[in-house]
Protein backbone atom coordinates (compact mmCIF):
# COMPACT_ATOMS: atom_id res chain seq x y z
CA UNK A 1 0.00 0.00 0.00
CA UNK A 2 1.20 3.47 -0.59
CA UNK A 3 1.50 5.99 2.43
CA UNK A 4 -0.64 9.19 1.61
CA UNK A 5 -3.30 11.26 3.41
CA UNK A 6 -6.43 9.23 1.76
CA UNK A 7 -4.66 5.93 1.17
CA UNK A 8 -5.76 2.53 2.93
CA UNK A 9 -4.07 -1.04 3.53
CA UNK A 10 -5.05 -3.27 0.39
CA UNK A 11 -4.36 -6.96 0.91
CA UNK A 12 -1.68 -7.45 -1.26
CA UNK A 13 1.73 -9.87 -0.59
CA UNK A 14 2.04 -13.42 -0.42
CA UNK A 15 -0.73 -14.39 2.13
CA UNK A 16 1.76 -16.56 4.76
CA UNK A 17 3.52 -13.72 5.45
CA UNK A 18 0.71 -10.92 5.25
CA UNK A 19 -0.62 -8.84 8.70
CA UNK A 20 -3.95 -9.63 9.83
CA UNK A 21 -5.10 -5.81 9.54
CA UNK A 22 -4.15 -6.25 5.96
CA UNK A 23 -7.61 -7.73 5.90
CA UNK A 24 -9.71 -5.64 8.08
CA UNK A 25 -12.70 -4.45 7.34
CA UNK A 26 -13.28 -1.40 6.70
CA UNK A 27 -9.56 -0.78 5.54
CA UNK A 28 -7.15 0.83 7.84
CA UNK A 29 -5.13 3.42 6.86
CA UNK A 30 -1.68 3.26 5.12
CA UNK A 31 0.03 5.49 7.58
CA UNK A 32 4.17 5.06 8.34
CA UNK A 33 2.71 3.73 11.44
CA UNK A 34 0.63 0.91 10.23
CA UNK A 35 2.52 -0.22 7.21
CA UNK A 36 5.98 -0.45 9.47
CA UNK A 37 3.94 -2.78 11.67
CA UNK A 38 2.82 -4.66 8.55
CA UNK A 39 6.16 -5.07 7.76
CA UNK A 40 7.56 -6.21 11.22
CA UNK A 41 4.68 -8.47 11.41
CA UNK A 42 6.15 -10.45 8.22
CA UNK A 43 9.75 -10.14 9.55
CA UNK A 44 8.39 -12.01 12.61
CA UNK A 45 6.87 -14.81 10.36
CA UNK A 46 10.12 -14.74 8.08
CA UNK A 47 12.54 -15.48 11.58
CA UNK A 48 10.10 -18.13 12.25
CA UNK A 49 10.67 -19.61 9.34
CA UNK A 50 14.39 -19.54 9.52
CA UNK A 51 14.50 -20.63 12.69
CA UNK A 52 12.17 -23.74 12.90
CA UNK A 53 11.04 -24.58 8.62
CA UNK A 54 7.79 -23.36 9.03
CA UNK A 55 5.30 -19.82 8.80
CA UNK A 56 2.86 -19.87 11.58
CA UNK A 57 -0.43 -19.14 11.72
CA UNK A 58 -0.89 -19.46 7.83
CA UNK A 59 -4.18 -21.20 8.02
CA UNK A 60 -5.25 -18.26 10.42
CA UNK A 61 -4.58 -15.99 7.79
CA UNK A 62 -6.73 -18.00 5.14
CA UNK A 63 -9.01 -17.72 7.96
CA UNK A 64 -8.87 -13.81 7.81
CA UNK A 65 -8.43 -13.26 4.40
CA UNK A 66 -12.07 -14.85 3.92
CA UNK A 67 -13.71 -13.24 7.32
CA UNK A 68 -12.65 -9.64 6.40
CA UNK A 69 -10.15 -9.80 9.15
CA UNK A 70 -11.60 -12.06 11.29
CA UNK A 71 -9.08 -14.62 13.66
CA UNK A 72 -10.12 -17.89 14.89
CA UNK A 73 -11.14 -17.78 18.65
CA UNK A 74 -8.26 -19.03 21.06
CA UNK A 75 -5.36 -18.54 18.21
CA UNK A 76 -3.04 -17.56 21.19
CA UNK A 77 -4.48 -19.51 24.00
CA UNK A 78 -1.56 -22.03 23.74
CA UNK A 79 1.42 -20.37 24.38
CA UNK A 80 3.76 -20.34 21.65
CA UNK A 81 2.26 -23.12 20.16
CA UNK A 82 4.06 -22.36 16.87
CA UNK A 83 7.64 -22.87 18.38
CA UNK A 84 8.34 -26.50 17.81
CA UNK A 85 8.63 -29.13 20.84
CA UNK A 86 11.56 -30.19 19.49
CA UNK A 87 13.51 -27.54 19.59
CA UNK A 88 16.12 -28.90 22.05
CA UNK A 89 17.02 -25.81 24.18
CA UNK A 90 14.33 -24.05 26.34
CA UNK A 91 15.33 -21.00 26.35
CA UNK A 92 16.19 -20.97 23.48
CA UNK A 93 12.39 -21.43 22.32
CA UNK A 94 11.66 -19.47 24.75
CA UNK A 95 13.73 -16.16 23.36
CA UNK A 96 11.97 -17.15 19.63
CA UNK A 97 8.69 -17.87 20.68
CA UNK A 98 8.53 -14.37 22.22
CA UNK A 99 10.14 -12.53 19.76
CA UNK A 100 7.70 -13.81 16.78
CA UNK A 101 5.39 -13.64 18.92
CA UNK A 102 5.86 -9.63 19.52
CA UNK A 103 6.89 -8.98 15.88
CA UNK A 104 3.54 -10.89 14.95
CA UNK A 105 1.19 -9.75 17.73
CA UNK A 106 -2.88 -9.68 16.60
CA UNK A 107 -2.82 -5.94 17.03
CA UNK A 108 -0.63 -3.78 15.24
CA UNK A 109 -0.03 -1.13 17.98
CA UNK A 110 1.01 -3.90 20.03
CA UNK A 111 3.94 -4.67 18.17
CA UNK A 112 7.83 -4.00 18.46
CA UNK A 113 9.54 -1.30 16.46
CA UNK A 114 11.73 -2.81 13.97
CA UNK A 115 14.90 -1.74 16.17
CA UNK A 116 13.40 -3.39 18.55
CA UNK A 117 12.80 -6.70 16.25
CA UNK A 118 16.49 -6.29 15.44
CA UNK A 119 17.93 -6.05 19.00
CA UNK A 120 15.51 -9.02 19.79
CA UNK A 121 17.11 -10.86 16.80
CA UNK A 122 20.72 -10.40 17.78
CA UNK A 123 20.13 -11.15 21.07
CA UNK A 124 18.50 -14.63 19.78
CA UNK A 125 22.12 -14.67 17.37
CA UNK A 126 24.04 -14.52 20.58
CA UNK A 127 21.74 -17.10 22.21
CA UNK A 128 22.15 -19.94 18.95
CA UNK A 129 26.61 -19.25 19.34
CA UNK A 130 26.42 -20.35 23.02
CA UNK A 131 24.89 -23.83 22.02
CA UNK A 132 26.73 -26.75 21.84
CA UNK A 133 28.85 -27.08 18.47
CA UNK A 134 27.89 -23.48 17.23
CA UNK A 135 30.58 -22.30 15.21
CA UNK A 136 30.24 -18.20 15.95
CA UNK A 137 29.05 -15.63 13.33
CA UNK A 138 31.86 -13.58 11.18
CA UNK A 139 33.13 -10.69 12.84
CA UNK A 140 31.92 -8.39 9.78
CA UNK A 141 28.19 -10.12 10.36
CA UNK A 142 26.36 -7.41 12.20
CA UNK A 143 22.48 -6.49 12.39
CA UNK A 144 21.16 -2.76 12.89
CA UNK A 145 23.32 -1.01 15.46
CA UNK A 146 20.91 -0.10 18.90
CA UNK A 147 19.64 3.43 18.70
CA UNK A 148 21.04 5.75 21.88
Amino acid sequence: AEEGEDAVLEPKGTLPYMAWELFHEPPLPATAEVLAAVDVCALGRVINEAATGWVPWDGALVYAAVTGGDLPAGLFDDEQDFIPRSMDDKQLRDVLGLLVERCCATDWNERVTAHEAASGLRYLVALLATLPGARPAPPSWQLLPDRP
